[in-house]
């Protein structure tokens, strides 16, 4: 009896290391696969289509791929945690064109969200540009116009500086003084030419 219990647990636990191993072989052949563009595709339970139905699997899906039967032409794969068989034509390792698309779609939104932020960029570098151009026109015309005002200013000077001398009355008190410096000097040179003459 003892035997036969011994002989029982023996025989399920060689079992069930085989399993493990069948398992672990699978899983180490298995591989990420996609279901090619067909609309959609039965998921059965065993490697033909004589078997149950067990779901279906969609276009461009993705699967994992754990083996192949040779004989029928049916793959084993897993998706969404179901494991099933479906003809090995409708798996390729390459995305399909739905997952192509949504990627192509992922990376047109990312350029996009780039280039819009370079034409904010632009736009504000523009802004920019321009307000330093108003201002630097601003700055010309305002050195015009001091240019303008200095112009002014000395022909104004020059033209009060001669104005000054074109006077009468400052021309006159010009002649008085220097006739009144002669005036007072001449007498003093005078007497000394006299006094010199006399020894």
């Amino acid at each position: 009896m003892f035997r036969l219990i011994k002989s029982t647990l023996l025989v399920l636990f060689s079992a069930w290391l085989v399993a493990l191993s069948v398992q672990a072989s699978a899983q180490e052949g298995s591989k990420p696969a996609f279901i090619s563009d067909a609309l959609f595709v039965f998921l059965h339970s065993g490697p033909n289509n004589q078997y149950r139905i067990i779901g279906t699997v969609n276009a461009g899906q993705s699967v994992t791929f754990l083996r192949e039967d040779s004989a029928t032409g049916y793959a084993e794969i897993q998706v969404d945690g179901k494991t099933g068989w479906l003809p090995k034509e409708h798996v390729t390792y390459t995305p399909g064109l739905v997952t192509q698309l949504e990627k192509l779609k992922a990376e047109y939104a990312q350029y996009n969200e780039t280039v819009n932020a370079l034409e904010q960029q632009r736009d504000q570098l523009n802004s920019q540009l321009n307000e330093a151009v108003s201002e630097r026109q601003k700055a010309v015309e305002q050195l015009e116009q001091a240019n303008r005002a200095y112009e002014q200013l000395k022909v104004q000077l020059e033209n009060t500086q001669s104005s000054i001398w074109e006077k009468p009355m400052v021309l006159g008190s010009l002649i008085l003084l220097a006739g009144l410096i002669f005036g007072l000097l001449l007498p003093l040179l005078m007497p000394k030419r006299r006094n010199s003459e006399r020894w």
